[in-house]
C-alpha cells in the first residue's frame, strides 16, 4: 500500500463513513469486546472464581483468539476497592524469580528485614483479607512459565488466612499451557486448578456477529454495506480467529474508503487478501485435494 496515504488510513473511518473510532484495531480493547459462546464461557468461570475466592483458573486458546481482550475486560470489571488484580507477562519472569515479579508487581514493601520474601508477601496478602481486599494474579502467555515458576505457583496458591486462600491466580495462555500444568511432577499445582477454558475460533455466524459489533460499537448504521459473500470471505480466510478479522476487516475499510464505495462486496474482500497474503499478513490457503 502507498507510504503517501497513511493519513487517510487513519482518517477514512471518520471522514468516508462517519464513524466515531477505528473499530478494527490490531490491540486488545475491552470497548469492543464481543460475547461469543467460548468467550462467555470462559468469562464466567473467572468471575465464578472470583465470586467463591477459590483455587487457579486456566484460560487457552490460540494466538489472536481474544485472550488479552478478556483479562482487559475482566479488569476493567473489578472494584479496585474490594479486589487487587496484577497481571504479569511470562516473558517479564526469570526462571527462577517469580516471587520477585509477583511482589513488584503487588509493590509490597520489605518493611521488616528479618522476614523472608515468602513471609513478607505472605502478610502483606493477610493484611488485605483482613481488611475485605481480594488479591488476584494474572499471568498471561503463562504456557512460556519454566517449571520452578509453576512450583512457585503452587506454593502461592497454598497460602491461607482462616481457611480462606489469600491469592488467586488465573493462568492465561497458548494449549501447550494444560500439558505443562498436567506434566508429571506437577499433580499439586493441577489439583489446585478449578476450572480449565478454551477460546475457540469463531464460526461464520459468530463472524458476522463479531464485526457488526464492533462497528455498531463506533456508530455503524449499515454503511457501508459488507454483503453476504465478502463476511463469507472474511471468515474463510481469517479461520474465525478475531485477530484476523480485524486485518482483514480494516484492509476492508481502507480500501473502500479510498475508492468511496457504499457497498463492500466479495471482490473487494479478496483483493484484501490477495494483498495481505502477498505481505506475508495472512498465511497461505492450504487448497484440498
Amino acid at each position: 500500500m502507498p507510504a503517501g496515504i497513511s493519513h487517510t488510513m487513519l482518517d477514512v473511518y471518520k471522514s468516508c463513513y462517519r464513524l466515531q473510532d477505528q473499530p478494527f484495531r490490531l490491540s486488545p480493547d475491552s470497548r469492543f469486546s464481543y460475547g461469543h459462546r467460548s468467550y462467555e464461557n470462559a468469562h464466567s468461570y473467572l468471575k465464578y472464581a472470583i465470586t467463591e475466592g477459590e483455587g487457579i483458573v486456566a484460560v487457552t486458546g490460540a494466538p489472536g483468539t481474544g485472550k488479552t481482550t478478556l483479562i482487559a475486560t475482566l479488569m476493567a470489571e473489578l472494584n479496585p476497592e474490594f479486589v487487587r488484580a496484577v497481571t504479569l507477562e511470562s516473558a517479564q519472569i526469570r526462571a527462577d524469580a517469580l516471587l520477585d515479579a509477583v511482589i513488584e508487581a503487588f509493590n509490597v514493601h520489605m518493611a521488616v528485614k528479618e522476614l523472608t520474601q515468602w513471609e513478607a508477601f505472605k502478610r502483606y496478602l493477610i493484611e488485605g483479607a483482613r481488611k475485605g481486599m481480594r488479591n488476584i494474579l494474572i499471568i498471561d502467555e503463562a504456557q512460556c512459565l519454566s517449571k520452578q515458576g509453576l512450583e512457585d505457583l503452587r506454593l502461592l496458591s497454598n497460602m491461607q488466612f482462616q481457611n480462606q486462600l489469600l491469592l488467586q491466580i488465573f493462568l492465561v495462555g497458548q494449549e501447550a499451557l494444560l500439558d505443562n500444568i498436567r506434566a508429571p511432577g506437577m499433580e499439586q499445582l493441577h489439583q489446585r486448578l478449578i476450572a480449565a477454558s478454551h477460546l475457540d475460533a469463531l464460526n461464520k455466524e459468530e463472524t458476522v456477529a463479531y464485526v457488526e459489533h464492533r462497528l455498531h460499537q463506533v456508530g455503524w448504521i449499515g454503511s457501508p454495506e459488507i454483503t453476504h459473500e465478502a463476511m463469507s470471505l472474511i471468515h474463510k480466510f481469517s479461520a474465525g480467529v478475531p485477530r484476523k478479522i480485524n486485518l482483514i476487516c480494516h484492509r476492508l475499510f481502507i480500501l473502500g474508503g479510498l475508492k468511496n464505495k457504499l457497498i463492500l462486496n466479495g471482490e473487494d474482500a479478496l483483493h484484501v487478501v490477495v494483498e495481505l497474503h502477498r505481505e506475508g499478513l495472512l498465511p497461505p490457503v492450504v487448497r484440498r485435494v
